[in-house]
């Protein structure tokens, strides 16, 4: 996958990842490890399978030093 955003959308919450802002700080997956993780790359990707709580998901995306991860709830920006 190469840069540009990531969007995932399941149910009411959306994930996107600005991927030419990511620089593999990986504080997203110390914080959310079942909803991110890292590519070959070292940029950040929304997971496959069951997330973490909103709570980790909004955690992680504050972690993230270039604020490269937006959340959104019922089409609602959450973060940032």
């Amino acid at each position: 996958m190469a840069g540009g955003t990531q969007i995932v959308k399941r149910g009411d919450l959306e994930i996107r990842i600005v991927r030419n802002k990511c620089i593999g700080a990986a504080t997203c997956v110390v914080y959310a490890p079942s909803t991110f993780d890292l590519d070959a790359d070292n940029i950040a990707i929304i997971k496959n399978g069951d997330w973490d709580k909103l709570e980790k998901i909004v955690a992680a995306a504050q972690s993230c030093p270039v604020i490269a991860i937006e959340v959104y709830e019922k089409g609602r920006k959450i973060y940032p």
